[in-house]
């Protein structure tokens, strides 16, 4: 018996040791206390505190002092700010009173007698009861192919238009492209003769007037509700208190309900009798409010779900590696500097795996009830299904494909930067830890999410012997001050013909932290919906990111000013990447050499070929590196809300779409038991990423039209390459930028780029014009080092069960165990199952 209860702790002991830990680590599962509208239940201080608290409801920037893990990496994303609408979170329920509105028209029991109805699906087409109408209606207004005016391809033809029925999922197709031929939304369904009748009845006339009269009447009250609802904010972030803190909480809450209660009104008006384009897409906009149309109930529990997984996210805290007694780090500032600047392998495995268990696995099976709940927001929106719904603002039926289209243009270009990347990283770390044909380990690349490796330059950089242009130190010598860059950056703008901000909006901006309160510090633009109040906070430095800065939001307030003529539904850019796109189209051309040079910032020239490689590979490990990450986060957020992708596997799903897209995977073997992604904010917080990627492209696109308006780029001439141009002192570019700008979103973007760029889709050929002197050198690079480009899959990175079937992570990258190690297994569980059988 002695032997056998050796064996047996022989077999324990081996079963432990083929485990993975990291897969075996337990995680506490949260208590959950609901709270906020449910009466008599109790609620735990801490989850008060998280319900109070804007940044667990709201986002970021609203975060705690001195960086905690509430802050966003929202500096990972590209983004040196926003604009004010991009941060307010929408989809809170909340009781508040009613705002009463004006009767509708072409709604409701009031105008039944007027017989607007919609289209009836009967043969006559009559409308309502009227008898004179439904004769008129009888004799067959809608054109047939027998008839000589009949064309396929009429934009009215009932026949052959596929926006048939505007009420309910199943009857339109929400994403048609309006501005084909035979798919316009905005001129609807009725044949061309029953249009004109229509337009010519005194009555429908009368009763258009009538709509147009609302919608003037909603808009104002919209821009003073807004404007309430924005100053709140703006004092809480400018002193931050207690009482700023609730007024702003309020404030937000009441400005929510207004256009929740303007949406419903919006629903039910007839939008197939509307066929002004310019009215049917204001009432199409005001309809749209996101999960703010779920009915409260499910609205609160939409709520209760994003809050619980952010306390998750920003409680999130770790062990330092190999001091178990210091607990306390957090991804901001501690891991995000650890993961910045460690070069020790097994602290950033640590690191990676520990803060990806801590804040991703307790979430998951909340993150599973969101994607129930995703199915109901994209139901009480009119898409068939939250996939779907997370592309609704781009007005296409085809986005996916269309992005993934854009990325095939750009893939090229990411795949010999991949490959130059590799080849540094094995020649630091060595090769017994990265496969010169196999995917990168996520961990080594600077950054949590390996979606920029600007971190890892020092190992990276093409000639280490030529310093990167930093005019930081020229600054500080000339006396920069952040009221000087401001007036500089204004003087950029006049000087290609835009327009100057005034006294007001020095007088009421923040540009530097005061020292007698507290400051939200996250560089953002707001616009106070009133047409003339516009204003930046950021605490400035004097530094060359904060000169990029300024200019970047000085773009954001020119942007509010070529559009504040437009109804405030408008007041916003094309789709919701525009406004960071023109953002940082202004800071490509404010950060070459040629415009430092031009402010006395640069003594000399830098022509040397070693500079502009250094430049562009500077720009590249940032901006082409993030695009495949932000393209396969919210691919994968398309699939599982679409039910493309099994709850159950998604974990699985993910690591293989980073693998597709990055060649990136994780450091050590994961499982359906983790949810990586919950450890990257946007998803938690339930925040949109592609429009990270589809700005990241436009930018190009924006800024390649501005150069070649202003003739600073000519394609193919040596001497004036894309890289290299200042639009600096060029109206003829800023007059391109205001004809884009002034547009707001009262165009689809499709539209918006046609008539500004002539380029009517999102178009990757700009980027890779941008680096095409890179691409070369990387080519070339590549050739001389023979190293292969691409990148081969090298076993499994995740599995659904966590039995391995004996695999082990060794030299970060997945073998099968050492040869001894499967056969040694075998025996040992073979004496296992014999002792089992024969002595129990």
């Amino acid at each position: 018996m002695q032997s056998a209860s050796v064996l047996v702790w022989l077999c324990l002991s081996l079963s432990l040791s083929w485990a993975d830990p990291q897969l075996n680590l337990p995680t506490p599962r949260p208590e959950v206390f609901y709270n906020g509208y449910t009466p008599n239940v109790a609620t735990t201080p801490a989850q008060l505190r998280a319900d109070r608290d804007r940044d667990q409801r709201y986002g970021p920037p609203y975060s705690d002092e001195g960086g905690g893990a509430n802050v966003d990496d929202g500096l990972d994303d590209f983004r040196f700010g926003q604009t004010n609408d991009e941060r307010q979170r929408l989809g809170y329920a909340y009781p508040s009173p009613r705002v009463n509105f004006s009767d509708t028209p072409f709604s409701g029991d009031r105008y039944s007698n007027h017989n607007y109805g919609p289209v009836s699906s009967t043969t006559d087409r009559a409308f309502g009861n009227d008898p004179n109408l439904k004769g008129r209606l009888s004799d067959g207004p809608y054109p047939t192919q027998g008839d000589r005016n009949f064309n396929p391809n009429d934009q009215y033809n009932y026949n052959n238009n596929p926006n048939v029925e505007f009420v309910g999922v199943n009857n339109r197709n929400r994403f048609e492209n309006p501005f084909l031929s035979n798919q316009d939304r905005f001129n609807l369904n009725q044949g061309y003769l029953e249009r004109q009748r229509y337009q010519q009845d005194r009555r429908y006339q009368q009763e258009l007037e009538k709509l147009r009269t609302l919608l003037v009447e909603s808009d104002q009250k919209g821009s003073l509700e807004c404007t309430a609802n924005v100053a709140a904010q703006w004092n809480f972030e400018t002193n931050v208190n207690d009482f700023t803190q609730t007024e702003a909480l309020n404030a937000q809450q009441r400005y929510v309900e207004f256009q929740r209660i303007t949406a419903e009104q919006s629903k039910r008006i007839n939008k197939d009798l509307i066929f002004d384009r310019r009215l049917y897409r204001q009432l199409m906009l005001q309809s749209e409010v996101g999960p703010n149309a779920l009915p409260l109930d499910v609205l609160d529990r939409y709520n209760r779900l994003l809050n619980e997984m952010l306390f998750l996210y920003n409680s999130a805290s770790i062990c330092a590696y190999q001091q178990p007694f210091q607990c306390d780090l957090h991804y901001i500032p501690h891991l995000k500097d650890i993961m910045a600047k460690s070069r020790d392998w097994d602290e950033l495995q640590h690191t990676w795996v520990e803060f990806h268990r801590k804040a991703g696995r307790g979430m998951r099976d909340s993150y599973e009830q969101l994607i129930d709940v995703m199915q109901e927001v994209a139901y009480v929106n009119n898409v068939t299904n939250g996939g779907e719904y997370w592309y609704l603002a781009y007005e296409s039926g085809n986005f996916r494909q269309d992005m993934d289209i854009v990325w095939e243009q750009i893939r090229p270009l990411y795949e010999s930067l991949h490959a130059y990347v590799r080849r540094k990283l094995r020649d630091y770390y060595g090769p017994d830890r990265i496969n010169r044909i196999a995917p990168i380990p996520s961990h080594i690349l600077g950054n949590m999410y390996g979606q920029s490796w600007s971190n890892a330059l020092d190992i990276l950089i093409s000639y280490p012997g030529r310093k990167l242009i930093d005019v930081t130190p020229r600054m500080v010598e000339q006396g920069y001050t952040p009221l000087l860059m401001f007036q500089l950056a204004e003087e950029f703008f006049t000087s290609i013909n835009m327009s100057a901000v005034g006294p007001e909006f020095y007088r009421n901006s923040v540009l530097e932290q005061p020292l007698d309160r507290r400051v939200l510090c996250e560089p953002s633009a707001w616009d106070f919906c009133n047409r003339h109040d516009f204003r930046v906070k950021i605490c400035t430095d004097i530094n060359q990111r904060s000169l990029i800065s300024v200019h970047h939001e000085m773009a954001h307030i020119q942007y509010f000013l070529q559009y504040r003529h437009l109804p405030k539904i408008f007041r916003n850019g094309a789709n919701p990447a525009f406004h960071q796109a023109v953002g940082d189209a202004i800071a490509l051309s404010v950060s070459t050499p040629r415009h430092l040079q031009t402010l006395g910032l640069l003594q000399r020239s830098l022509d040397e070929s070693s500079y502009d490689i250094n430049y562009l590979f500077t720009m590249a490990i940032d901006k082409v590196a993030f695009l495949p990450f932000a393209l396969s986060l919210d691919n994968w957020r398309y699939d599982v809300f679409s039910g493309n992708a099994n709850k159950r596997t998604m974990n699985c799903h993910y690591w293989n779409m980073r693998e597709k897209y990055s060649g990136i995977k994780p450091p050590v073997l994961r499982s359906e038991m983790d949810f990586d992604l919950g450890a990257k904010y946007h998803i938690p917080a339930n925040i949109p990423y592609i429009k990270y990627f589809f700005s990241t492209v436009l930018q190009f696109q924006i800024y390649r039209a501005m150069c070649r308006e202003a003739g600073q780029y000519i394609p193919g001439d040596p001497r004036k390459p894309l890289h290299k141009c200042d639009v600096y002192r060029q109206p003829a570019a800023g007059n391109l930028l205001k004809k884009l700008m002034s547009k707001g979103a009262s165009q689809p973007w499709q539209e918006v780029l046609e008539e500004t760029l002539q380029e009517g889709r999102l178009d990757g050929t700009a980027l890779r014009e941008y680096f095409a002197p890179l691409e070369e050198w990387l080519r070339q690079e590549n050739l001389r080092t023979n190293e292969y480009v691409g990148w081969n899959y090298d076993g499994d990175y995740c599995k659904r069960s966590i039995e391995t079937a004996g695999l082990q992570v060794f030299g970060g990258y997945y073998n099968s165990a050492q040869e001894t190690g499967p056969y040694l297994h075998l025996l040992v569980l073979s004496i296992c199952f014999y002792f089992r059988f024969n002595f129990v």
